[in-house]
C-alpha cells in the first residue's frame, strides 16, 4: 500500500513539473543549449583573437640592429615608426616598443653582453603575443651569436650543452583523457546536481504551501513520510536529469566545439565496471543529499520567493568544493576530504576519471555520503511533520 501511494504521488508531482515550462527550461535548455553555445562563443572568440594577433604584429623600434632584420622575417611582423609610440601602445595600434641602445651591436661584436627594453601592454592579449614573438626572436638571434662565438673559439655548440634530456610521458591515452575530463566533469556534475533540483524543490513545498495545495494534500489519508518520499524522489529525478543534460552538453562541446585537439587522442578506456558503479552511486547519493537539503530549505521558507533566496546557498555549497579540488590530482587529495560532504563526491568523481578508485576512499566517501543523506532525510521528515511548516502563515 505504501509503495503504491508513494508511486502515485511521485507520478503526480513529476507530471506537474514537466508541465511547467520554467522547470523544463531551467533543467534542460540551459545545460543542453546555453552551455555549449557559451563554450562555442568563447572558443571562437579566442581563436579569432589569436588569428588576428598572428596576422598583424605592429612593432615600433627605437634604434637599429641586426635583430630588426630578424624580426622583419617573422610572418605578420610590421615595423612602424609612429610619432607618439607610447600613446599608440596604450591605444592598441602598436603591440610593442623595442628600445635598442646605440652601442648594442658594438657590444655584441666585441663579445660582451647588451641590453634592450621591450614595452608591452599585459592587458592586451595581442600585445602579449607580440612580446612572445619578440622573446622567441631574441632567443634565436642570441643563439646564432653564441654559435658564431663558439666557432671562432674552435668549439662546437655542444660544448655549452653537455647534457641532453629526453622526456617520456608515462601517462596512457586513457589517463590523459581522464585527466582532462577530471578538471571539467566533477564541477559541472556537482553544480548541475545542486541546481537542477532547486526549482522543483522550491515549488514542491514552498510553492505549494503558498498556493495552499500542500495543506490539502496533508489532510488526505496519506502518511507524511510517503508524501516526503515522493517529493524527494521527484527532486532527485530532476537534479539527475539536469546532470545528465550537462554531461551531454560537455560531450557536444568536446566533439563539435572549436577546441584544438589536433594530434591528441581521446579515449574512455578509463571506465571499468567498478569505476562506473562508484560514479553512479556517487551521483545518486549527491543527488539525494542536495534534494534533501533543498526540501529542508523549501520547508523552512514561508514563501516561494524566500525559498529562492535560501536555495542560492546550495549552489554555493556545491561550487566551493568543486573549485577547490579542480586543480588537484587524486593522489594529492587528503583522506579527510572523503569524509566531508560534497567534497567526498567530487574527490570520488576525480578518481573515477583518472581510472583508479581507491577501495578505502570509495568505502569512506560513499559511507559518509549515505550517512549525510540519512541525517538530512530525518531532518526533513521531522520538519515536514510539523503542522506549521506546511501550512501557509
Amino acid at each position: 500500500m505504501g509503495r503504491s501511494v508513494v508511486w502515485t504521488v511521485f507520478q503526480k508531482e513529476l507530471l506537474d513539473l514537466f508541465r511547467d515550462r520554467k522547470t523544463l527550461l531551467g533543467t534542460f535548455l540551459v545545460p543542453l543549449v546555453i552551455i555549449p553555445f557559451v563554450f562555442f562563443l568563447l572558443g571562437m572568440s579566442y581563436s579569432n583573437v589569436e588569428k588576428e594577433a598572428r596576422a598583424y604584429v605592429p612593432i615600433a623600434v627605437d634604434g637599429s640592429s641586426g635583430l630588426v632584420n630578424a624580426l622583419q622575417k617573422i610572418p605578420g611582423v610590421r615595423i612602424l615608426k609612429p610619432d607618439q609610440a607610447e600613446q599608440a601602445l596604450q591605444a592598441g595600434t602598436l603591440r610593442a616598443i623595442i628600445t635598442i641602445p646605440s652601442d648594442f651591436d658594438e657590444r655584441v661584436q666585441a663579445g660582451g653582453t647588451a641590453d634592450l627594453t621591450v614595452a608591452y601592454d599585459s592587458t592586451n592579449q595581442k600585445s602579449v603575443y607580440a612580446r612572445e614573438v619578440i622573446e622567441k626572436t631574441v632567443k634565436a638571434y642570441s643563439q646564432e651569436i653564441v654559435v658564431k662565438r663558439l666557432k671562432h673559439a674552435g668549439l662546437s655548440e655542444k660544448a655549452i650543452a653537455p647534457i641532453t634530456t629526453n622526456y617520456q610521458n608515462v601517462a596512457s591515452e586513457e589517463r590523459l583523457s581522464g585527466g582532462m575530463l577530471a578538471g571539467i566533469i566533477p564541477l559541472m556534475l556537482v553544480v548541475s546536481l545542486a541546481s537542477g533540483g532547486v526549482a522543483s524543490a522550491n515549488d514542491l513545498v514552498a510553492g505549494e504551501k503558498e498556493r495552499g495545495t500542500l495543506e490539502s494534500l496533508m489532510t488526505a489519508p496519506i502518511a507524511a513520510n510517503h508524501i516526503l518520499t515522493a517529493k524527494l524522489m521527484t527532486v532527485m529525478v530532476m537534479s539527475t536529469l539536469s546532470a545528465a543534460a550537462s554531461l551531454v552538453s560537455v560531450s557536444l562541446v568536446l566533439t563539435f566545439g572549436p577546441l584544438d585537439t589536433e594530434g591528441a587522442g581521446f579515449s574512455l578506456g578509463f571506465f571499468s565496471p567498478a569505476t562506473l558503479l562508484v560514479l553512479i552511486l556517487t551521483i545518486l547519493l549527491l543527488s539525494a543529499t542536495f534534494a534533501g537539503l533543498e526540501l529542508v530549505l523549501s520547508t523552512i521558507a514561508k514563501s516561494f520567493k524566500e525559498g529562492q533566496t535560501y536555495m542560492s546557498g546550495v549552489i554555493f555549497a556545491a561550487m566551493v568544493p568543486s573549485y577547490m579540488l579542480m586543480p588537484l590530482n587524486p593522489v594529492d587529495i587528503p583522506t579527510y576530504y572523503y569524509v566531508l560532504p560534497v567534497f567526498n563526491g567530487v574527490a570520488l568523481c576525480k578518481e573515477v576519471f583518472y581510472g583508479k578508485v581507491d577501495p578505502l576512499h570509495a568505502l569512506i566517501g560513499l559511507g559518509a555520503s549515505l550517512l549525510y543523506v540519512i541525517v538530512i532525510i530525518m531532518l526533513t521528515s521531522r520538519l515536514f511533520r510539523r503542522e506549521g511548516a506546511v501550512v501557509k502563515n
